[in-house]
């Protein structure tokens, strides 16, 4: 395996940052017809910025071109990605951005901080998904009041999984920084544990109880459900040594 086609984590998450632009670019082509022609300019943007992704990362040698691959690039391009976020808020159809150039970001910042300075890129993901794990937890909890304050009831079901979620977000804090002896170990079984149950059940509750919100109350949450993927990356990353 060359040089250029040695994986890194950085790599990774900058490919699947880059598929999900590709993705995020065709979504904003189709809502473009829905009479905001902005969106096919932010739609070309996007497309632009995988196949500079596509092309620095040099994995195909039959495309002469080379640019290059620098955090300060992926951090530019993901940073842009997330603002176009806040420009379809109200779309919620078009809701990748912040995926897209959270990943990409992410990448950026593993590059920076992990690759150059030691820090375990597996660790630095499995942060990202506990703060994006509490944070839908917190939806769930938003959703609830909202629900029984218009006169509504909701499932016991629903507060246990924002409970059980929201412990299990704060145990993985506590292993990260290995701020308490708890006996549980920073594992790959350990990470996988808790990304399937934000991804089982956790996201799929936060996501339920966000759209019971902005029915009730008319404000959108689209940053909603990401937990469960950041931690199944964070397991991905983990299981290559990363």
């Amino acid at each position: 395996m060359s040089e250029g086609e040695k994986l890194t984590a950085v790599k990774l998450l900058a490919f699947i940052g880059m598929l999900y632009l590709g993705f995020d670019a065709i979504t904003y082509f189709y809502a473009a017809g829905t009479g905001t022609e902005l969106y096919a300019l932010f739609g070309i943007i996007e497309l632009v910025f995988a196949i500079i992704i596509f092309l620095g990362l040099n994995y195909w040698e039959l495309i002469p071109i080379k640019l290059p691959f620098t955090w300060w690039l992926l951090l530019i391009i993901g940073v842009v990605t997330i603002i176009f976020g806040f420009f379809n808020a109200d779309y919620p159809a078009v809701t990748n951005s912040w995926w897209a150039g959270t990943i990409v970001t992410m990448a950026a910042l593993i590059d920076l901080f992990a690759e150059k300075r030691g820090w375990k890129a597996s660790k630095m993901m499995a942060l990202l998904g506990a703060a994006f794990g509490i944070y839908d937890c917190i939806i769930i909890f938003m959703g609830m009041a909202e629900v029984t304050g218009a006169g509504g009831t909701v499932a016991t079901s629903v507060a246990l999984n924002g409970v059980f979620g929201l412990i299990l977000a704060i145990v993985l804090i506590i292993i990260i920084f290995d701020l308490v002896d708890i006996k549980i170990p920073y594992a790959w079984w350990v990470l996988l544990i808790i990304g399937f149950v934000f991804f089982m059940w956790v996201w799929p509750t936060a996501t339920a109880m966000s759209l019971l919100y902005t029915g009730i109350t008319g404000t959108a949450l689209v940053v909603v459900g990401w937990s469960g993927w950041l931690l199944l990356i964070a397991f991905v990353l983990l299981i290559l040594d990363f």
